[in-house]
Formats: C-alpha cells, sequence, structure tokens
C-alpha cells in the first residue's frame, strides 16, 4: 500500500496547486485514451512491453462546433530481441478550422532493467507540416485578397523522457517537444509568435480488488509554461483481463467515460466520450474518441506469437 499511499498524496497536492490559480486557458489537446499508448506523451514508452504494438485514433472534439479539432494518429513501436533497446514511429493529423498540422516523429528508448522494474530513457524527433488555406473560408467580401492565400510551413522539433515501471505500476516524466515552433503570418495581419513548452509527468499503480477485479488510479499532470497547471485524475477497473472500465476528470474541461474491449489475444478496441463541463457545454454535444489496438510478439515461434498479459498500461 506504500504505492497507494503515495499516489493519494501526490493527488491532493496536484489539486491544492492548480487551484491556487484563479485563471484557466485552454491547454494543449490531450487525447483521453492516452494511458493506453504512452508513446503520445513520452518517447521513453517505446518497447517498454518488448512486442510490437500497433495503434490508431480518431478524435473528433467538440461535436456540433464548426471548424472543431479532429486528431487522427497512427503508431508502432517494439523493443528489439536482445538489446534494451525500444525503436517506433509516430503520425498525426490535427484539424482546426482552416489550420492543418500534420506531423511525423520517430522514437527511441534505451532501458536499464532492475530486478523488479526498468527505466527507460527516450529521445524523439520529426517535423511538423504546417497548412492554413484561407481560401475556403466564406467571405462577405470574395474579392478580399487577404483571404485568398494557403500558407505552409515545415518545422522540426525534438523531444525527450524518462519512464520507470515494474509490473503494477509506473511514473514518466518527458518534454516532447523543446524547440519552440516560430509562426509567422505574412499575407494576413503579420503576427510573429512561438509555441509554449509542454511538461508531463504521470503515474499509476494496479490494485487488486477481488480476484477478478483490479482498480488502477493514475495521474496525469500537464504543465505549460506562463499558463496554469492542468491535470487529470483517472480510475480504471480491469474486469477479469477482458474489459476495462473507467472515467477521468480533466481540469476545467470534461469529464471523460471510457472503456477498453480485449477482442483477442491480439486485438484490442477502445472508446471514448468527453463530457464538456467547460462554458461551450450548452453548444457542443461532446467529443467522441476511438482507438484500435493490435500487439504481435514479433520473436516468439509463429504459433505462439499473441502476446503475453496482461498489461495494465
Amino acid at each position: 500500500m506504500y504505492w497507494l499511499k503515495k499516489f493519494l498524496q501526490l493527488t491532493v497536492l496536484i489539486i491544492l496547486i492548480a487551484t491556487n490559480y484563479s485563471a484557466f486557458s485552454q491547454q494543449k489537446p490531450v487525447l483521453s485514451q492516452y494511458m493506453f499508448n504512452g508513446l503520445v506523451i513520452n518517447p521513453a514508452y517505446a518497447g517498454v512491453h518488448e512486442h510490437l504494438n500497433v495503434t490508431a485514433l480518431y478524435r473528433n472534439q467538440w461535436v456540433n462546433f464548426e471548424g472543431a479539432p479532429e486528431t487522427s494518429t497512427f503508431s508502432a513501436h517494439s523493443g528489439l530481441k536482445g538489446k534494451n533497446i525500444g525503436v517506433g514511429f509516430l503520425a498525426s493529423n490535427d484539424e482546426v478550422g482552416v489550420h492543418n498540422d500534420l506531423s511525423f516523429y520517430g522514437y527511441y528508448a534505451y532501458k536499464i532493467k532492475f530486478k523488479n522494474g526498468s527505466l527507460s530513457m527516450g529521445l524523439q524527433g520529426g517535423f511538423n507540416h504546417l497548412k492554413s488555406d484561407y481560401t475556403i473560408l466564406s467571405l462577405k467580401d470574395p474579392g478580399d485578397s487577404r483571404f485568398g492565400v494557403v500558407n505552409r510551413s515545415l518545422k522540426f522539433n525534438f523531444g525527450t523522457g524518462i519512464y520507470y515501471n515494474t509490473k503494477t505500476s509506473y511514473i514518466g516524466f518527458s518534454i516532447p517537444y523543446i524547440r519552440k515552433k516560430r509562426f509567422v503570418e505574412e499575407n494576413l495581419n503579420t503576427q510573429n509568435f512561438e509555441d509554449s513548452r509542454y511538461y508531463y509527468l504521470t503515474a499509476g499503480q494496479v490494485l487488486d480488488l477481488t480476484p477478478k477485479i483490479k482498480i488502477k488510479p493514475s495521474v496525469l499532470l500537464r504543465l505549460e509554461e506562463n499558463m496554469p497547471i492542468a491535470y487529470d485524475l483517472n480510475v480504471n477497473f480491469y474486469l477479469e483481463d477482458v474489459l476495462n472500465i473507467g472515467a477521468s476528470y480533466r481540469s476545467g474541461e470534461s469529464l471523460i467515460t471510457l472503456f477498453e474491449l480485449k477482442v483477442s489475444d491480439y486485438i484490442r478496441l477502445g472508446y471514448a466520450f468527453d463530457w464538456v463541463i467547460s462554458d461551450i457545454n450548452t453548444y457542443t454535444a461532446g467529443t467522441h474518441e476511438l482507438m484500435l489496438n493490435y500487439r504481435l510478439n514479433l520473436f516468439a515461434p509463429r504459433k505462439h506469437r499473441m502476446c503475453p498479459g496482461p498489461y495494465y498500461y
């Protein structure tokens, strides 16, 4: 119960710190099912379970909002046989109104194994292709030349992270994008600004409720430079290691319900729904997020390639 005590202390500390801020602002979007694929927030997660892990995800945010964010991701990562190394990649596409952000990042992690766990240190590097298509806007003055343009830019970035895990617990810290990306609008009202840098701290612990039911409390702390602290408080219930039902509270934004179903020894299906609790809740029907996960033990004999498990993170 030592881990549980420390986890509860950390949770209380996060809430006390966050509530001392009087202002709240929109943080960089975080996927609701990140706890099923830690690669999206921490490069040190690459190859953590030493098998091929492929995940496709689609997120439709703020349904009924015209131009609301839509996110698609596709990732794959695996450990290397006989080596304490994990590699992978993540491709994503984000659309918000006239803006599109297409990115591709590669991942590398080195693991140091201990008797009861392992410590991973990870790096990521890649690029974002940014596109703003103002030609699709509906204008009162179609002849306004300021809006008849398509702006494009290519931005390179890199990040790092550290991740420690045992069979039933984990803790990680990451800075996925270290380089501050500078944006300049040349054809509209000229702007010159930088992306903020983000820091992520995450931790979780799996506990036995009954011989067939487990519970996993977890937390994600998100820090953005010059912005209030944001956090997710999560709890997941594992029923006979086949069905995972969970709920999350995202500070100032939403309540989240989710599930993950083990369809076979290779395939898992996940779904999350965000119940918006911010001021826009009367204008949107919430957020849908669908995930498909495929796992394969590449280095086992052909007849035994289903992944050993279960895995809780």
